[in-house]
């Protein structure tokens, strides 16, 4: 351990060393560190129209709520350079330009889950979009990762848009009678998802949808149940090119990929959201359809190939959209 004498000296003989050559010495920094990141928006063309992608932020989720052997998972964890408590997992939302309309799909965290979230607002306006200009917004489902941001003290966030929801999910988490029967950590979702859809209701702009459902020319809205009672799909097709907005499909691609059969804790009903992960990665995979999703690593854009008995997921280069 230095004492304050030996420190000294040390201090002494490092100011009388000869100084290094300069060829040695590390080159001064241009300019300091930068602490901030660059906007969290991605864009892509569908034919004539165009997505942006909006990152939210992130949230962890532990390995541990979803179902499957711990050891499998963290060898499927392992095998992706992840870590096996808990992984950072995007939060990403999309907004369709037809040219004519600007469709929304869900809207974010709002400021209910902490620092990591409630960036869509900002994302949005870096992307030159400003709510007000949004005509609809379409939501996969009423999870508060989703909801939350619809509205902000009892108003509409997008005041000029009309909500756009699949009627058994409105039902669902707007039900007083399902809210009193839900165990307790669940109940501040149904109250989260009521209010965030309340100011929408009660302008009378809430309009229910069904599955296969058209929002606009090119746009329909597909049944993919289980992780909640009304989860949906949003399919974009545009001069023979086709998105498949798929929502909460897949929550850990590392482990969900190759083993679809893990499903979350919270989903609704586990075997069907199980089936329907399994459907829609067969749709995918034989349809090479190009897919977003919601907890895909951003901006969540790729393909799903099939291998056997177990599914790939294949990132879509940036460089598509050049």
């Amino acid at each position: 351990m230095l004492s304050r004498r030996s420190f000294g000296l040390a201090a002494l003989a490092t100011t009388l060393a000869p100084a290094a050559p300069s060829f040695l010495l590390p080159a001064a920094a241009k300019a300091p560190f930068a602490t901030d990141t660059a906007p969290g928006y991605y864009r892509l063309k569908v034919g004539a129209y165009q997505v942006t992608v909006l990152n939210d932020g992130f949230i962890n989720l532990e390995a541990k709520i979803f179902s499957g052997d711990p050891a499998g998972a963290g060898a499927l964890l392992e095998r992706s350079f992840l870590p096996k408590d808990a992984v950072k997992t995007s939060v990403n939302e999309w907004v369709i330009n037809t040219g004519d309309k600007l469709v929304l799909i869900d809207t974010g965290t709002a400021n209910v889950f902490g620092p990591n979230l409630g960036h869509l607002a900002a994302n949005l306006r870096a992307a030159g979009i400003a709510p007000e200009a949004v005509d609809m917004v379409v939501m996969t489902h009423l999870h508060p990762d989703h909801a939350a941001g619809l509205s902000a003290d009892g108003k509409p966030a997008f005041p000029n848009a009309t909500l756009h929801v699949a009627d058994a999910e409105y039902a669902f988490w707007t039900s007083e009678t399902i809210a009193g029967q839900a165990p307790d950590g669940a109940k501040p979702m149904f109250t989260i998802a009521r209010n965030a859809t309340k100011p929408y209701a009660d302008a009378g702009r809430l309009v229910p949808f069904k599955d296969g459902d058209q929002i606009l020319p090119g746009i329909n809205v597909l049944a993919a149940p289980g992780h909640t009672v009304g989860h949906s799909m949003v399919r974009v097709s545009s001069q023979g090119s086709d998105l498949l907005i798929w929502g909460d499909i897949v929550h850990n691609a590392a482990m969900q990929f190759p083993e679809p059969d893990r499903a979350l804790a919270f989903d609704t009903d586990q075997a069907l959201a199980i089936v329907s992960r399994k459907k829609v990665f067969d749709m995918a995979a034989t349809d090479r359809l190009l897919v977003a999703g919601a907890h895909l690593p951003f901006p969540g854009i790729g393909r799903v190939a099939k291998e056997g008995n177990a599914y790939r997921y294949v990132p879509r280069p940036s460089s598509d959209d050049a």
